[in-house]
Parts: C-alpha cells; sequence; structure tokens
C-alpha cells in the first residue's frame, strides 16, 4: 500500500531550496510505548509557497492508531535539531485503499 503524503510549511518562512524532506508513518496506537516506524521516504523541498514536496510511502499494512511524522533537516546532520521543520501536531492516516493527505511542518 502506497500513502501519499504532501508536505506544506506553515507561514511565510520556508526551509532552504534542496533540504532533504522524511516522512515515516508511525505506529503510534500504544499509550507509553516508543512508536515503530511502519515505512519511510524522502525528498528534497521543492516548489513555491507553502508546498515543499509530496512522497509516497510504502507500508505493507496501516493498523488503526498510525500517524504521518515529518522533518526538514535543515542542516543535514540526519537528527532534529534548532533550525529544522517537523510535524507538531497528530497526522491520522485515513482509513481509504489509496490514503492521501496533507501535513505541515513549523519550525523549530
Amino acid at each position: 500500500m502506497f500513502i501519499l503524503v504532501e508536505v506544506t510549511v506553515a507561514g511565510d518562512e520556508r526551509p532552504p531550496e534542496d533540504s532533504l524532506v522524511r516522512v515515516e508513518v508511525r505506529d503510534t496506537s500504544l499509550a507509553d510505548a516508543p512508536a515503530v516506524t511502519l515505512g519511510s521516504a524522502s525528498g528534497r523541498v521543492r516548489g513555491q509557497g507553502s508546498w515543499l514536496e509530496t512522497v509516497e510511502v510504502e507500508v505493507d499494512d496501516v493498523p488503526d492508531g498510525c500517524t504521518v511524522f515529518a522533518h526538514v533537516d535543515v542542516d543535514g546532520d540526519g537528527r532534529v535539531s534548532s533550525g529544522d521543520y517537523l510535524t507538531t501536531q497528530s497526522y491520522p492516516i485515513p482509513r481509504e485503499s489509496e490514503p492521501r493527505l496533507t501535513v505541515e511542518v513549523r519550525p523549530i
């Protein structure tokens, strides 16, 4: 199954062109337990305005309670750090045969 995720940015500030955009589908159904990454995909910042990138994440199965997480790695260190952009709210995956959703990242 593929999940199409459009990554947008909140506000007028944009990450630099060609920054790495990483999107993960996570099983966040268990409280007080680390989320398990079920699938991930990446791309690069492009586009104009609030749109940054659209990525397709392939997963075998999407149990109830799965969400999408996005990280724009501005400094390219592979970790979440100051100056990067992240999703700051929960984005549940729609229960459809071909899910598609838009997530918003904010600077941290």
